[in-house]
Order: C-alpha cells, then sequence, then structure tokens
C-alpha cells in the first residue's frame, strides 16, 4: 500500500496541471460543511429546505444548488453560493485521457483531549468520543469515469473503538444481561465480548490523551471506513457503499437512520427532480454473532416531495428483515412490506418528515415514526403502542460575513419504540483486534433510544470557507427501559406511557465548539483547519417514587485538534 501511494503522488506530480471536473457521481461524506452550507443557504432565501435524505452526490447537489439566486457580489448570500458551487463542481485533482480522473489525498490529525472526571471513562460519558475522533494519518484515494461512475476508498491508522488494554465485559457472563431485545434473545448462548455506551475504555478514562497511537496493537482494523462505489446520471444514482447516511433535520437524533454510528453498510438508489425525490434503501447488518447463521437487512423506501418551494413532505416505510434464508419477493421496493405478514420475519416502521419555511430566514421542521399502534378490533393488550415524534423551530440572518442561526428542538420516544418480540431495531457489529473481536450494541435510529424525552437548543455562527463558532446545550430524560430490558408490556403507579419505571436517569451538556479554516497559499497543502471544543457534561438520577433528585456527577471536557490535507 506504501508503494502504491508513492506511485499515486508521482503520478500527481507529473500530471499535475491536467485538472478537469471531477464525476458528478462523487459521494459527498456527511462531515462536509456542504450541508450546513446548503441548508443556511436555502433558509436565508426562503427557497425552502433541500433533501434531507443525506449524503448527497455532486450531481444532486448541483440539482439543489440551481434553484437558489447566487445574490449580489459581496453579500453573505453570494459568500454560500460561491462555497457549495466550489464543493460541487470541485474536480479531482488529475485528469487522464478517456475522461478518467484520480485523486489521492492524505490527512494528518493531531488531536488532544483532557477532563476532570476520571469516572467519565466511557463512549456516553464524553461528548466527543468515537467515531467523532480522527485518526492520526488517513489516506484517500479516488477515482471517476466521466460523469457517471465514481468510487472512492480509505486507508487510516489511529485508535480504534477500543485499545488493548482494555478489559472487555463478556454479555452474559460479566453482567446483569441476560438479553438484548431480539437481537440476542438469549445471551447465555451468544456470551459475547461488547462494547456499549457505559462500557469503561482506558482511552477515556485518562484525564489526558490524544490519538497518537503508540502501537500497533491498538490499531482500528475496521477499515476502510468509507468504501462507495456510484454510477449514476443527472437526475439518479446507484450506490453500494460503506458510509454514514442519515435520513432527516434532527439535531438530536432521526429516528430511522441516523448519522450517530460511523457508518452503515447499504445499497441505495435515488432518482430526483425539483419536486420529487424517491429512494430505494437496504442496509445489511452484521450476524456473525449468532448461534445460528441468518440474514439481517432493513428494507426502506421513501418518498420527498416539494408541492411548493417552501414546504418539503417526506414519507417512508421501513421494516427490518430476519430470514435464515434470502427471499428475493421482498426486495421489491414498490410493495407495501406491512402487507408481506410475516411478523415472525418483519418489523415495519411508518415514518413521515416535515420541513416548512414560512418567510425567509424561519424554519419549522419535524418527524414521527410509527412503530405500533392498535387497530380497530386488535386486542390492545398484546402489544404496547409504540411512536417517537420531535418538532424544532431555526432561526437564522446573515450577520457581518457570516450567518447566525438558532435552533430549538424537543424528541419524545415511547419505552417500546424499535423493540419487537421477534425482529426489532437494534443493531451489533464486529470490531476486529489482535486476539479478540468486540461488538458494539447501538440503536440504528435516535441514540437515545425509546422511554426518552430529550431538549436541544444550537446556536451556531457560520462564516463560509473560513470557520462556525456553535453553542450547543441538551438535557435529557431517559427512563429504564431500554435495549436490555425485556418487552413487559402493561402499566405501573408511574404512568402508562413514558417513564413507567421508578428511575428516570438525567443528562445535561453544554458544549462551545469551534472551526477555523487557515488561509494557505500552498500547491502542496489543500487544507489545513484547527478546532476545539469545551463541555461541561452532569448526569444524575430522579425517584418518582420519593419525589428526590440525586446529582451523580460532572465532568469538564476540552478537545484541541488540528487536520492538515495534502
Amino acid at each position: 500500500m506504501r508503494r502504491l501511494s508513492t506511485i499515486l503522488l508521482l503520478i500527481g506530480l507529473c500530471v499535475g496541471p491536467l485538472l478537469a471536473t471531477t464525476g458528478a457521481q462523487e459521494v459527498i461524506p456527511l462531515s462536509d460543511p456542504i450541508y450546513q452550507e446548503m441548508d443556511l443557504l436555502y433558509l436565508i432565501t426562503g427557497t425552502g429546505t433541500p433533501s434531507a435524505s443525506r449524503p448527497w452526490t455532486k450531481a444532486e447537489a448541483q440539482n439543489l444548488l440551481s434553484y437558489v439566486s447566487s445574490g449580489e457580489e459581496g453579500s453573505t448570500q453570494h459568500a454560500l453560493y460561491t462555497s457549495i458551487h466550489q464543493t460541487a463542481y470541485e474536480s479531482l485533482r488529475w485528469m487522464f485521457p478517456d475522461e478518467f480522473a484520480l485523486s489521492a489525498n492524505l490527512d494528518l490529525s493531531l488531536e488532544g483531549y483532557a477532563h476532570h472526571n476520571p469516572s467519565y471513562n466511557s463512549l456516553g460519558r464524553w461528548n466527543y468520543a468515537f467515531p467523532d475522533r480522527k485518526p492520526l494519518a488517513r489516506l484517500r484515494l479516488d477515482m471517476a469515469i466521466s460523469d457517471f461512475f465514481y468510487t472512492y476508498s480509505d486507508l487510516q491508522y489511529g485508535y480504534g473503538l477500543y485499545t488493548y488494554d482494555d478489559v472487555i465485559p463478556h454479555l452474559y457472563s460479566d453482567s446483569e444481561y441476560t438479553s438484548v431485545g431480539a437481537l440476542i434473545p438469549d445471551a447465555r448462548i451468544n456470551d459475547i465480548l461488547y462494547v456499549d455506551a457505559d462500557t469503561p475504555l482506558i482511552q477515556y478514562q485518562k484525564r489526558f490523551a490524544n490519538n497518537l497511537i503508540p502501537a500497533s496493537k491498538h490499531f482500528d482494523f475496521q477499515w476502510p471506513k468509507r468504501a462507495v462505489f456510484s454510477v449514476g446520471s443527472q437526475h439518479w444514482n446507484l450506490t453500494f457503499s460503506r458510509d454514514r447516511i442519515s435520513w432527516g433535520n434532527s439535531r438530536i437524533g432521526n429516528f430511522i437512520l441516523d448519522d450517530h454510528v460511523d457508518f452503515h453498510e447499504y445499497l441505495r438508489f435515488t432518482a430526483f427532480s425539483k419536486y420529487f425525490k424517491y429512494e430505494a434503501l437496504t442496509v445489511f447488518f452484521d450476524t456473525y454473532y449468532a448461534d445460528e447463521p441468518h440474514i439481517r437487512m432493513l428494507l426502506a423506501h421513501r418518498l420527498e416531495f416539494r408541492p411548493w418551494e417552501k414546504l418539503t413532505l417526506a414519507i417512508s416505510e421501513n421494516v427490518m428483515y430476519k430470514d435464515d434464508f434470502l427471499d428475493v419477493r421482498f426486495l421489491n421496493p414498490s410493495f407495501i412490506y406491512h402487507n408481506l405478514h410475516q411478523r415472525s420475519k418483519f418489523n415495519a416502521i411508518a415514518h413521515a418528515e416535515l420541513a416548512y419555511v414560512p418567510v425567509s430566514g424561519i424554519r419549522l421542521y419535524g418527524q414521527f415514526a410509527l412503530d405500533q399502534a392498535v387497530a380497530p378490533n386488535e386486542d390492545p393488550d398484546e402489544e404496547d403502542t409504540a411512536w417517537a415524534l420531535s418538532l424544532g423551530l431555526e432561526v437564522a440572518k446573515p450577520l457581518e460575513k457570516g450567518v447566525l442561526s438558532s435552533a430549538l428542538e424537543a424528541s419524545m420516544a415511547l419505552p417500546s419504540m424499535y423493540r419487537r418480540d421477534s425482529v426489532d431495531f437494534l443493531m451489533i457489529r464486529r470490531y476486529a483486534g489482535l486476539g479478540r473481536t468486540v461488538h458494539l450494541l447501538d440503536y440504528i435510529g435516535s441514540p437515545y433510544g425509546g422511554d426518552a424525552v430529550v431538549f436541544l437548543s444550537e446556536t451556531t455562527y457560520h462564516v463560509p470557507s473560513a470557520g462556525t463558532l456553535s453553542l450547543t446545550l441538551i438535557t435529557a430524560l431517559k427512563g429504564e427501559i431500554d435495549m436490555y430490558t425485556p418487552n413487559i408490556g402493561g402499566t405501573t403507579d408511574y404512568g402508562a406511557v413514558l417513564f413507567s419505571q421508578n428511575l428516570i436517569s438525567t443528562a445535561f451538556s453544554a458544549t462551545l465548539s469551534g472551526m477555523k479554516e487557515i488561509e494557505l497559499s500552498s500547491n502542496t497543502i489543500e487544507s489545513w483547519k484547527i478546532y476545539s471544543s469545551l463541555s461541561y457534561l452532569s448526569f444524575g438520577e430522579y425517584l418518582q417514587s420519593s419525589h428526590t433528585f440525586t446529582e451523580n456527577s460532572w465532568d469538564i471536557q476540552v478537545v484541541l485538534g488540528t487536520s492538515v490535507t495534502f
């Protein structure tokens, strides 16, 4: 690989002057500022809301940008438009005959972490944790042919989910858990090594830490992190990817697909125009942990409408499919999955999103997911009602050279959301290491799962191609029902719906973060940015039986980092 990298760099030096536009089927990663900037540009111009089904290809980004005016030169609108245009039409580094284009980039990142309380030693007790932390080095390779074909892969060197020195618990032997929903119905059979949001890990316990990985035994073997195969044209795309994916505008967490995990593996088809976008999606999940081999996939189709520019409406039907063999009949994306009537193989969730911009600078948005409802003539005690709702308000105004925006959002999910007795919406993923394999347990949708109420306030000042400064406040109330709780149903003395058990866990975080892009005149360095964050976190408990609140602990966390791309 090192020899290949050297060859590619030498080729680049030889053909550097031969620049040309890149393939339009390049998939833009969710970490790119283009998504924030496109949202702001649509908002301040009153154009509405760009597609919330992401990531986009460059062809789709170009399509979305074409509906907005560039504005007067020198205005904030023009600066946003120019920054988006640069990304959407940016070429690969080198152009060869027959419309073949190639890029090779090396990212070097240095990060330092410090905190006050060593007991904040898990994924869920850090504001900036895996997968947010950047590897020390990452090599990226892109290739494209014309505007039809694009592929990407990367190689990175950095810390993994866990280190060689961590003591990883067994699901059954070292914990009180006997199951993980329908994902692992009997933990005694599948007594696996596991990590969740509360598992202590050494890299989060240290008062001072960094991403300078000292030995390859701590290396993240789960690579490439992104692997993209993409073909398409001006109004459609077919992608087979390992990448982050997201459906919705929620900052707290989207209910069906959320980008809080480091990647999903999926096959995706999209077709888009100004007023309509169609999506057929299949997400493939790891099942090697299971005692008996089986297939587990998320089958989803999504319809997004813009009846007029100020209103965007999206609806989707999504089923988790589990079987010991693949029945190809179930892959028809035009079918109504719920009507397959295979309760032992499917769990269906209906989903709707709405975004409305009544006037320039104000956006109302929300989403609703229905996992289970009691139909007429159906036994109400057979299954619990399960649904989730989030509502948000965002305002934005150009200020000096940038845009000042604020968002208020609230989200709630009933206890049985994502949970069913045969098939549920939980996920498990293997992370290989020296001598052992560890499994991460998580939700596919909102990271808070069910039995939760969350509030968010976020204020951001963004200057296109320059930097961002933001303050984010999050308050979360989480009941006792989680992925390990058996499906018990019924009611208790504390309520029939949310927080039906005695204990309510409380969490609060306040994070001030910033990123600055450094202007460069170098032909060797493509980009350079510095970033930092300062967070206050606290966790507590509220007992409904005694009406008492206890603040268990608090922590102050600092992150400093810089990233250079060659």
